[in-house]
């Protein structure tokens, strides 16, 4: 008696690494990407009471009945669909669930993250026969909003950009996940920022997305200027780099506004493709650690388990296909044509002005910070946003 239930747990855990990239359109699931964060720092006693079964050799169709109605207790009161319950409990015993479990997930971690999801409401698009991106959004005016994020980062980390534009009827925004990051299809090949822009396109096109004040962040400044060069401003009502450079690689970093050294000098560009691999739980904590203000071991946990959503090997090899990539020229083409900002990191702060003066001059910039600035200091940035919004033509 007593016992706390390992083979269903298993079973979530891998539901939560392993489903999610099934098509699930439903409501409030946004709050599934917020579980394997708690879950890691979350143990079952402290958070439930135990439940004794007096067998634990439970066969299928018990253990999907037990997990229904636990699922549908943890979430009571909350704007859910039951999509997601089918969905999980299908799932979880279709695919042999317990295989991949590193540890036990509290089913209280569901209702929980269930509970304190960003305002608005999630869904998947699906772009491609096996590309299914998902999304975050909130607010319900006519302009919309896309933000995408970094380096194996998720719409998670746009929580508070979520949470702002919640009652807005002027935007609706939208927060992704790129393929192969957080909840979207982890896809066997197309892990590089050519088709990184074909995927923007295919999602504006899912959604019947027009005029789009279009952002990325970090590595993500990759996808979004490659849909600009794919695609160009048609399409776009504005463009925004939030700490991040269309062209990667230069002479010398110090001087110019890319990420790396040619001849990596510094190892920087090593620093994000070797240690990945080596040694993923010290990458993810250096990597954080190297963009945050507060390095808490609450923040530096919390960006580790939103990295671990995407495979080793795809960040390797995202961050090596970027060090090819080059949109400066489309970027360049912006001046006169499109309203564009650029926030950048206090670190950042001559050398961004310095390339505003000599190739964008009309260019909107905000200095703040380190490279997480829109979360640890959401206010100041979303101020800034809200004012460049203003200047984007009805």
């Amino acid at each position: 008696m007593g016992y706390l239930l390992p083979i269903l747990f298993s079973d979530l855990y891998f539901f939560l690494r392993a489903g999610l990239s099934t098509v699930v359109p439903t409501n409030r699931i946004d709050a599934l990407a917020q579980i394997t964060f708690l879950a890691k720092n979350i143990t079952c006693k402290d958070i439930i009471t135990p439940i004794a079964f007096p067998d634990m050799q439970l066969q299928r169709e018990d253990r999907m009945n037990v997990w229904e109605k636990m699922l549908n207790k943890a979430s009571a009161g909350v704007t859910k669909s039951t999509a997601i319950i089918k969905f999980a409990t299908s799932r979880l015993f279709s695919v042999g669930g317990s295989a991949l479990a590193r540890s036990g997930v509290a089913v209280a971690a569901f209702a929980a993250a269930l509970s304190s999801a960003a305002p608005g409401y999630a869904e998947y698009a699906k772009v491609s026969d096996d590309l299914s991106i998902y999304y975050q959004k909130s607010g319900h005016g006519p302009l919309p909003i896309v933000f995408v994020p970094g380096w194996t980062m998720s719409s998670e980390v746009y929580s508070k950009q979520l949470a702002h534009f919640s009652d807005s009827d002027k935007y609706t925004f939208y927060a992704i996940d790129p393929r192969g990051q957080g909840l979207s299809s982890h896809t066997e090949g197309g892990h590089f920022y050519e088709q990184r822009g074909r995927d923007l396109k295919g999602f504006f096109d899912a959604l019947g997305l027009k005029k789009v004040v279009l952002a990325g962040w970090s590595y993500g400044a990759l996808d979004v200027s490659s849909y600009l060069h794919l695609a160009g401003t048609e399409n776009l009502s504005a463009f925004i780099l939030i700490d991040g450079s269309p062209r990667p690689v230069g002479d010398d970093n110090s001087k110019e506004w890319v990420w790396y050294n040619r001849t990596d000098s510094d190892q920087f560009r090593e620093f994000f493709t070797m240690p990945v691999l080596l040694d993923r739980q010290k990458a993810n904590e250096d990597f954080a650690k190297w963009m945050l203000e507060d390095p808490s071991e609450e923040n530096i946990s919390w960006v580790s388990n939103i990295s671990n959503q995407t495979t080793d090997t795809v960040a390797a090899l995202t961050n090596e296909a970027g060090a090819y990539a080059n949109y400066e020229a489309d970027v360049k083409a912006l001046e006169g044509k499109l309203p564009f900002m650029i926030v950048a990191r206090d670190e950042w702060r001559d050398i961004v002005q310095n390339w505003v003066k000599q190739n964008a001059p009309s260019t909107t910039v905000a200095v703040m910070g380190k490279h997480l600035m829109f979360w640890e200091r959401s206010d100041q940035f979303n101020a800034a946003l809200d004012k460049f919004l203003e200047t984007i033509p009805n």
